[in-house]
């Protein structure tokens, strides 16, 4: 079984190589634009077309430019991405062998099993699949994203809807609040670091799942133990701790690979008994579709589970669940403070970015000034992490502030802007 801090915790490295990319890329999008628009109202008083033809001729270049440095993120994703898969399987196998061990079956190691293997390979590869798509669809995103604010910028200033300082403010405001997206076929959108966390974390349970049941196909068990999380959706409330038998008919129409192999007389004799009074796994926590157990985004897993063994879940008590739930809330209050330093922080290294690259001067002292604000802001944003981690009794994540790029010079650049910020504004 993966606990649910288990995949939690499991995206973390390929969020943060994802995390790193979004940086790159915005960072790129910025100075490219910084260049193009920055020189002076007189650069940008130009013919439309003329405009836009250098426009789509420069986009095409940063597109070149971000495709090549993919590779080398794609490269470290791999990489990732096969640790990950190879610890969370031997993690899962360890669990449940126990299970056989105590039974007086000697179940072969994961590394062992070729078609074992095969399923966890299966899964990364697919993985790797979805992390390809969503670098191409970045890479399209930061093109258009170029494209776009560039012209926006072009237009208000040639039609007079804004001046042209405000109109390069609103555009750098624009590229590094927002950042590129990921957009699904519904429509919906992600960033990158979203996206993959979801994939990777989608990808990892299902890879599990996948040679567990193998296992226990083998071994000759059909019961399963589900996990149990506080906070979990309410769909999912429903099963979550409790004991359900495996229907063998069902799961080979989801899962026909794994009735290639020959029967185990385990297998054969354990169909011969079946008689069990537990729910059925596939219709009840919707084994196989996206909104199951271990369907997109899920954090239950679950392990092969015998008559006799304690359930763990079934112990907690009311007050035990509902301490749990208080601390599920706060951490997940934590979380949020988290996100919003991270994404402050990537807003003023583009802001920076910026204000390093920019030729004017009116336009480089407005942009100034808006570092120097989100750059307080950051400020306080930190200050009430700290609180909130006090008073709370939590321990400061650290790493769970860090973004790509941000360093102690970056630190030291962030703290002067926001000095600057409270001496202008009187703020003690």
């Amino acid at each position: 079984m993966l606990s649910p801090e288990y995949l939690r915790r499991i995206t973390e490295g390929s969020e943060q190589i994802a995390e790193e990319l979004h940086q790159y890329i915005i960072s790129e999008i910025v100075s490219r634009m910084v260049a193009r628009i920055g020189r002076g109202e007189d650069y940008i008083l130009t013919n439309a077309d003329a405009w836009r033809i250098r426009t789509l001729q420069e986009s095409g270049e940063l597109l070149e430019d971000i495709l090549a440095e993919l590779s080398q993120y794609t490269k470290r994703e791999q990489q990732e991405l096969l640790e990950a898969f190879e610890d969370a399987g031997i993690t899962a196998m360890n669990y449940d062998d126990k299970v056989y061990k105590a039974a007086g079956l000697s179940p072969v190691p994961l590394e062992q099993s070729p078609a074992m293997v095969r399923l966890m390979e299966r899964n990364m590869l697919a993985t790797m699949g979805e992390w390809k798509n969503f670098t191409r669809t970045t890479a399209s995103a930061a093109q258009r994203l170029y494209i776009e604010q560039c012209d926006l910028a072009y237009n208000h200033v040639m039609t007079g809807a804004v001046g042209y300082t405000q109109a390069i403010k609103e555009a750098v405001n624009n590229v590094v609040s927002d950042g590129v997206t990921v957009t699904y076929p519904s429509g919906r959108k992600d960033t990158i670091e979203t996206a993959v966390a979801r994939s990777v974390r989608t990808g990892v349970a299902q890879a599990c799942a996948d040679i567990q049941l193998a296992r226990m196909k083998e071994m000759g068990y059909g019961l399963v133990l589900t996990s149990a999380h506080i906070g979990s959706r309410p769909s999912h409330e429903v099963w979550q701790g409790q004991v359900f038998s495996i229907d063998w008919e069902k799961l080979k129409e989801i899962k026909p690979e794994f009735f290639q192999e020959r029967d185990t007389p385990e297998y054969r004799r354990m169909l011969e008994q079946k008689s069990s009074q537990y729910p059925d796994f596939i219709e009840n926590c919707h084994y196989g579709e996206a909104d199951g157990i271990c369907g997109v985004n899920c954090r239950h897993h679950f392990s092969v589970w015998a008559e006799g063994m304690p359930n763990p879940y079934a112990e907690l008590s009311a007050q035990d669940k509902a301490d749990k739930g208080k601390q599920y809330e706060k951490e997940q209050r934590q979380r949020t403070y988290e996100r919003r330093i991270r994404k402050t922080k990537r807003e003023v290294l583009g802001m920076q970015a910026a204000v390093d690259n920019y030729k004017d001067e009116q336009a480089k002292f407005t942009l100034q000034q808006d570092l120097d604000r989100k750059s307080y802001l950051l400020q306080k944003q930190n200050a009430a992490y700290k609180a909130y981690c006090k008073q709370n009794d939590l321990r400061e994540l650290q790493d769970r502030l860090m973004i790509a790029k941000w360093n102690h010079q970056n630190a030291a650049k962030a703290r002067g802007a926001a000095k600057r910020y409270k001496t202008a504004k009187g703020i003690d």
